[in-house]
């Protein structure tokens, strides 16, 4: 599972073989199960039973929609990958992709599950010095374009199917894409990495190389002039301090370090906003990047994917075209253009169901390093579903399907609480039978 830093950092050049990043992540992932010696496979322990469950039932049902829906809504109109507008429903070679896509994210699932727990942080670890090395290239083409220093275009030309362009201006602002065919790829990943990291310079104690790593990755994310990203940063600046003051409240104490670097970072940033042009620049990005995108002819073509995949939905009475069949810019009308209500429904509570160890308070596990992995783990997994949200495709990238397995395995369920419970029933009927047979 360390092999997740290559969705992030996809440097390598394949050539004309055209691998993509889950298929190389999913090779490299069993590569390393066999290397390490073969094992029985074997849940982790405690894990989110509910979650596990629900999430076979949206594979099966997706799965079963993909080769069935297609001949039975035969004609529906659909928008797919392979044209520009709608075009009447039949099986294909996309349906059979995104059904591969699936089963592979579904494999990385179970082999994170059959790891360890610390075999699940270690791959969130090296996923984020995958970020680290992506902002680094990003920098780099940031210096190529500004001050011409070497860049590789014959090296990096070389694969039509995946270039990795030099830098450009966009709204008057450099835009990079760092080792991602675009700068909106770049940002997916990114913002779980910032999540993930972030969640470690807020809760653990003051560690320079870590928030320089931070402030590094917050610089290319804004640089990738991404309304998917912008949107992920703000959700994370208004989760952050919300998440740190809960902590901070259950704890009873403030980490100074912390408090400080904040306040420092916040005066810097308001004296540069009062003193210096800045804040017209930071206007006319935001307006540009997120308020005027309605604009856009992105945000058209993206609109008109969204309606494509509602009136998929309403043709095929709202049980959906089958996986695969119906392309769409958001997760909600991809998953109701594809699946229709009872597959949405099926994921949507999958996800909800991440979140039940929260509402078991138990003691044994509070403080526990499962417990502050699982909740990091969650606000990485929130981040990339907001992108999704906003502008996302089929949910099959690799990390998403690391970070559903680290939000089922991260924090160990109560179940000794049912066997506790059983015997102090069976203890109490005995005394309630002794008082009935005293007072005969």
């Amino acid at each position: 599972m360390f092999t997740s830093v290559f969705e992030a950092a996809s440097a390598l050049n394949f050539g004309a073989m055209g691998v993509s990043p889950w298929l190389f992540t999913l090779v490299m992932v069993l590569a390393v199960k066999v290397l390490r010696g073969h094992r029985p496979f074997q849940l982790i322990s405690g894990i989110n039973l509910v979650a596990l469950k629900l999430l076979l039932l949206f594979l099966i049902y997706a799965a079963w929609s993909g080769l069935v829906y297609p001949f039975i809504f035969h004609g529906a109109t659909v928008l797919n990958s392979h044209y520009t507008s709608p075009v009447p429903l039949s099986w294909g070679m996309s349906n059979l992709s995104q059904l591969c896509y699936l089963m592979a994210a579904a494999v990385v699932y179970f082999c994170a599950l059959g790891s360890s727990r610390q075999d699940l942080e270690s791959a969130l670890h090296w996923y984020v010095r995958g970020c680290v090395v992506v902002s680094l290239f990003a920098f780099y083409q940031l210096a190529n374009a500004t001050h011409h220093v070497p860049f590789p275009s014959s090296i990096l030309y070389s694969n039509p199917s995946h270039v990795i362009y030099p830098a450009y201006m966009i709204n008057g602002m450099w835009r990079v894409n760092s080792t991602f065919p675009e700068a909106s790829d770049m940002a997916t990943y990114l913002a779980p990495g910032i999540a993930l990291l972030g969640w470690d310079v807020l809760m653990r104690p003051f560690n320079l190389g870590r928030l320089l790593c931070l402030i590094l990755m917050i610089a290319s994310l804004i640089l990738t002039v991404s309304t998917l990203g912008y949107l992920s940063l703000c959700f994370l600046l208004v989760a952050a301090p919300v998440l740190y003051g809960y902590h901070a409240f259950k704890k009873r104490a403030l980490a100074p370090g912390t408090v400080m670097i904040a306040l420092l970072v916040f005066g810097i940033g308001t004296c540069l906003f009062l003193t210096t042009n800045i804040s017209a620049t930071v206007t006319k990005v935001i307006r540009g990047v997120i308020l005027d995108k309605t604009d856009s002819v992105s945000y058209r073509e993206r609109a008109q994917s969204g309606q494509a995949a509602l009136e998929t939905a309403s043709e095929t009475y709202y049980m959906g075209a089958g996986w695969g069949s119906a392309r769409a810019s958001g997760l909600i009308y991809v998953l109701m253009g594809n699946v229709g209500i009872v597959g949405s429904f099926l994921f949507v509570a999958f996800i909800a169901s991440l979140f039940l160890p929260m509402l078991h308070d138990n003691h044994a596990c509070k403080g526990s390093a499962s417990t502050y992995f699982y909740e990091k783990t969650l606000l990485a997994l929130m981040v990339i579903l907001v992108g999704l949200l906003a502008a996302g495709a089929e949910p099959v990238a690799p990390i998403l399907w690391a970070l559903f397995a680290g939000a089922t395995a991260g924090k160990p369920q109560p179940l000794q609480l049912l066997g506790d419970g059983y015997h102090r029933l069976v203890q109490l009927s005995a005394a309630i039978s002794l008082h009935e047979s005293n007072l005969l």
